[in-house]
């Protein structure tokens, strides 16, 4: 199999975030990659009104063997800063992952006009270096 630049999850999450509706709608897009960010496989499933059945239902699916994962949501984004209950569910998105023995090292809610990160704050991936906490 050729590799692309897409291969390159960590170098390249803002055009996963941009391209996750392919998918289709409410939909849970889940790339899991080797710890440098190499993909290994995308994995994908309706987004329950409990979006951490829909990541575990990946992770029991697709997860085996991957050092990392990012997820991406389709789900409503407000402006202004993240919410509580969003940071949140990160949180337990992770643990949930590390249960799989995954790193979650981010989780993406994307909607038609909005996509926010709960961890990457920045376009430019140099300017946070250390997003990609994978080690």
């Amino acid at each position: 199999v050729e590799e692309t630049e897409l291969d390159d999850v960590r170098a390249k999450v803002w055009s996963y975030a941009l391209d996750q509706r392919v998918f289709g709608p409410r939909k849970l897009l889940v790339a899991f990659t080797e710890a440098n960010g190499q993909l290994r496989v995308l994995a994908h499933a309706n987004r329950t009104d409990h979006p951490l059945l829909s990541l575990e239902a990946c992770l029991d699916y697709l997860g085996e063997g991957a050092a990392a994962a990012v997820a991406f949501c389709d789900e409503p984004v407000a402006d202004g800063p993240p919410s509580r209950h969003f940071l949140e569910r990160f949180e337990q998105a992770r643990e949930l992952a590390r249960t799989f023995g995954v790193h979650l090292v981010d989780w993406f809610a994307c909607d038609d006009d909005r996509f926010r990160a709960a961890r990457l704050m920045t376009l430019t991936m140099d300017e946070q270096p250390d997003w990609w906490d994978v080690s």
